[in-house]
């Protein structure tokens, strides 16, 4: 039998094993696979060595997934995630070089080592916080979407610098020919991924659309095409891939493409972890354990600590920039891939790379509970930030309007901006109470009456006009602030009607419980209003197409609800 096959077996059986053991703690695989390449490596087993032919697996994963990751980089992607996400994205990224930078050479690191330790270190895991966020339910809060934005803003960012570091591998002569090359390099990339993207690929992914199958290869075959082709020219295996999934973004199958080469990816991308894992020996270990512990407390500490100063500054409040903070607590897969990539651009000692996979390590396993126990951990740490920040809790003035309201609304995001035209439509008087303050600014240019505060802040509760208001209605997704919010209410108020949202049923016990007078829950609506559909026209096509007129105008709307001004003059 070769020993190809013996190797797959034994990495696939321990990382069985393994996994499930991470995953009873409540960890990213990601732990899991790597700690089965420190077991297979030369620090245990001894059955894979960096140099093996599963080396070139892991390649191909990171190919994969990069090629996937492109395929969410839509050209507009800036303009989507926002000008919160943009700054402390960018933010980040500029502290954390030059502070990482910074410690790197104080820690005897070369420069060269240094600058790419600092860069490295600035991303943070896309995968792993996503697949938190969603566990939590909470992608759709405000500090979810803030979250999300600027990873895709780190995403984005680690597109030029891969695209440069390969540029420079290529280069030769003068800083101004080289300069002058790269620029050419990424002009041409640009102008030809444009013309591929708007008018090669549409006409050619849906001639092979009509089968998952032959869809597959196609999406496949332009993954791989493009990523040799870019390595002929010059640039690396990794960066074609990642340019054929940005090209392939605008696809009406994008996501399908990207499910069905999710499980493949996903094999690949094993065995690029296993490898990291066996970089990992003793001698890093006890050489670096100093530098591995200082590097691990400035990513888990320094990190959140520049995302909740930046949002401050931008006017949010200290919980949601620190919710926020957790998800930057840890290095991402795109860290390991730069510096493989420098070990192979000769830029780097191999040796690096294992350093970096037992930080990677650390704050991935430490950070995974800091986001998993958030709000606990918001109650511990908050008058110690306070103190550290000096920070009183202001941020937008939380004076009140002088008239009062029948409606406190919570959450003006989405649902809550349709809302507010029914409640105009009604001549209710109504206060809306948000913890964005891009929403409260919005509002107050369109002179409607609105508050900065957070709805389970109950110092902010206190000054509200809860125990006169006849109606609250929380649109907020988080079912632990609205059962904190429900209990407030029933304590100054018996009589008022809550109405809030929770996308279980368990969920919507718990707020019955608290006193909500009625909990939303889309599923059990969806399926009631199916239902309703069904009766009212049967097999009647043009009812259908009446109700999705409406639909698409209800969507339309919800897209608007960023631009909160041409909502509410409608």
């Amino acid at each position: 039998m070769p020993y190809i096959f013996i190797q797959l077996s034994a990495i696939l059986g321990i990382a069985l094993a393994v996994s499930f053991v991470v995953k009873q703690l409540r960890q990213p695989l990601v732990i899991g696979y790597i700690l089965t390449g420190i077991i297979v490596g030369p620090m245990f087993l001894g059955l894979v060595h960096p140099t093996d032919a599963i080396e070139s697996f892991g390649q191909l994963g990171v190919a994969l997934l990069l090629f996937i990751v492109g395929l969410s980089l839509k050209p507009e992607m800036i303009r989507d995630v926002g000008r919160p996400a943009i700054i402390t994205g960018l933010g980040q990224i500029i502290f954390t070089t030059i502070f990482g930078f910074a410690l790197a050479t104080a820690l005897h690191f070369d420069l060269v080592a240094a600058l790419y330790l600092a860069v490295a270190f600035t991303f943070s895991s896309t995968i792993i916080v996503l697949q938190l966020l969603y566990d939590k339910e909470e992608q759709d809060t405000l500090y979810g979407r803030i979250a999300i934005g600027f990873l895709l803003v780190q995403d984005g960012a680690a597109l030029l610098l891969f695209l440069f570091l390969t540029s420079t591998s290529a280069a030769a002569g003068s800083f101004y020919e080289f300069t002058a090359l790269m620029l050419l390099k990424i002009l041409t990339i640009v102008i030809a991924g444009y013309i591929l993207s708007r008018q090669l690929m549409p006409r050619i992914d849906i001639a092979f659309a009509r089968s998952r199958e032959v869809l597959f290869l196609f999406a496949l075959a332009t993954a791989l095409s493009l990523a040799t082709l870019f390595r002929a020219l010059g640039f690396s295996f990794e960066l074609g891939a990642l340019a054929a999934g940005v090209i392939l973004s605008s696809s009406p199958y994008q996501r399908e493409i990207a499910a069905r080469l999710g499980t493949l990816r996903d094999f690949f991308l094993i065995m690029f972890f296993v490898v990291l894992g066996t970089s990992v020996s003793f001698d890093i270990i006890s050489g670096s354990w100093f530098a591995i512990i200082i590097f691990s407390l400035f990513i888990l500490i320094g990190n959140p600590l520049v995302v909740i100063i930046l949002m401050r500054h931008l006017g949010y409040t200290l919980e949601a920039g620190f919710y926020a903070g957790l998800t930057v607590a840890q290095i991402s897969e795109f860290s390991l891939i730069l510096l493989t990539l420098g070990v192979r651009l000769n830029h780097l000692d191999a040796s690096i790379v294992g350093f970096a996979t037992v930080v990677g390590l650390v704050t991935i396993f430490v950070s995974s509970y800091f986001m998993i126990n958030n709000r606990r951990l918001f109650k511990f740490m908050e008058p110690r930030l306070r103190r550290i920040l000096n920070d009183n809790g202001g941020g937008l003035s939380k004076t009140l309007p002088r008239r009062g309201c029948q409606v406190i609304l919570f959450g003006c995001h989405r649902l809550g901006t349709g809302i507010v035209s029914v409640l105009k439509e009604l001549n209710l008087t109504y206060l809306v109470v948000d913890h964005d303050p891009d929403i409260i600014k919005s509002l107050n240019s369109d002179n409607i009456q609105c508050v900065f505060g957070a709805a389970d802040d109950f110092g902010f509760l206190d000054t509200l006009p809860i125990a006169q208001c006849r109606t609250i209605i929380s649109t907020i997704p988080e079912t632990a602030v609205n059962e904190a919010l429900t209990e407030y209410v029933r304590r100054h108020n018996q009589e008022a009607i809550i109405l809030c949202i929770a996308n279980h049923h368990h969920q919507a016990a718990s707020l019955y419980a608290a006193g909500a007078t009625y909990v939303i829950v889309p599923p059990y609506l969806g399926r009631r209003y199916l239902i309703e559909l069904l009766r009212e026209y049967g097999l009647n096509e043009h009812g259908y197409l009446t109700e999705r007129r409406l639909h698409e105008n209800e969507l339309r709307y919800i897209e608007n609800g960023g631009n909160l001004s041409s909502t509410f003059s409608t």
